[in-house]
């Protein structure tokens, strides 16, 4: 097995691009001094979406949105912590009435907004020019899984046929309001009906274009426990991979494995859900603290460890994940470690270094 060098070329495209925000090098000071970078706020849990596997949803949620008030407090205290990013979560953070208030207070408080959207309200270009005001020096995150009507349909709820055509009319109202293609990106939820030619067709689509791809996995949290039979096989995820990495970046030698995006934006994010819990990821459910309880700061000082995932940043571990090439840049989706063995440290099945044949060069 390959020795994982300490740091890839600071050219390397995983490095600069997967970090997603525009600054990496300032995302990966903050990793490397176990700082938070990014905050997500899950709004609400409102969507046009209608997907049937979403993580954040249930049939009977406690709470539907985060109260402004609370919002307001909380990037009051987010700025003074020294975070630099607000990610907006939902749902879909544009069904609130108040989320371009919501972001420009976070604007005037210094802090960069970054939005991820079902797209479907950007159809409407009044909406997609406040959102590419409001996201400078930020980023934008759609979310299509297949151009497909009949593939789509069957993931998500509605007219498949509406859906599509309002998401890519938003990704082309945002480019026409001036966000540059390479601040654009689209999520997909890697599901077994997407294997294939079809995950393909979608993200060489977008890189038509210049927009990247977010490829993300299911997990059995929220609706996403209620479809087991859409979990792709190693196999099926590891070519999608292959598939995002050749397409997104070519010129790497290095890869995500599993990850959406690289350790640093990893490494350096935490969530706020829609009930105030701070989770380390928006897709792990398990709170460490909440802000209807306790300071924003107060939180991250008691919990740091199991937040920014500090016990990761050892090379010395003697697991696979150590050892392998892609270190410098990932450490597994942690996502789906949690829910596969409940230990948010453990190694990620789906990565390909997984493999009982360890063949790290094969997908």
């Amino acid at each position: 097995m390959e020795t994982a060098s300490k740091s890839p070329k600071k050219t390397d495209a995983v490095l600069t691009q997967g970090c997603f925000h525009p600054d990496h090098e300032e995302v990966i000071r903050y990793f490397e001094n176990n700082q938070v970078y990014a905050v997500q706020i899950e709004s609400c849990l409102s969507c046009a979406g209608g997907c049937r596997y979403c993580y954040a949803s249930a049939k009977d949620p406690i709470s539907a949105r985060l109260p402004a008030a609370t919002i307001n407090r909380i990037l009051h205290e987010i700025s003074d912590s020294g975070a630099k990013a607000i990610d907006w979560l939902g749902g879909d953070p544009l069904m609130r009435e108040d989320w371009y208030e919501l972001a420009g207070t976070a604007q005037d408080l210094g802090l960069i907004n970054n939005i991820w959207t079902s797209g479907i309200p950007l159809a409407d270009p009044v909406i997609a020019q406040q959102v590419v005001e409001v996201t400078a020096g930020g980023f934008v995150s759609v979310h299509l899984d297949s151009l497909d009507e009949e593939i789509y349909g069957s993931l998500h709820t509605g007219d498949p046929h509406q859906k599509i055509k309002s998401i890519l009319r938003g990704v082309e109202n945002l480019l026409k309001a001036g966000k540059h293609p390479g601040d654009i990106i689209n999520c997909i939820a890697f599901t077994r009906p997407l294997t294939g030619n079809d995950v393909e067709r979608t993200i060489r689509y977008f890189s038509d274009k210049g927009i990247r791809t977010c490829l993300t996995q299911i997990c059995m949290a929220g609706l996403g426990k209620e479809h087991p039979e859409w979990v792709p096989s190693e196999p099926q995820i590891r070519y999608a991979i292959s598939i995002r990495d050749r397409v997104n970046y070519p010129a790497s030698n290095l890869s995500m494995s599993s990850m959406d995006v690289n350790k640093f934006y990893c490494g350096g994010t935490v969530c706020i859900t829609v009930e105030g819990d701070v989770t380390p990821c928006s897709v792990i459910r398990q709170g460490f603290g909440n802000v209807n309880h306790l300071s924003f700061e107060e939180i991250v000082n008691m919990h740091r460890s199991e937040l920014l995932f500090l016990p990761l940043r050892e090379d010395n571990r003697g697991d696979r994940c150590s050892g392998c090439k892609n270190h410098p840049v990932c450490w597994g989706c942690r996502a789906t470690a949690y829910y596969t063995t409940a230990d948010l440290m453990a190694g990620d099945p789906n990565c390909r270094v997984m493999e009982r044949n360890n063949d790290e060069k094969s997908y």
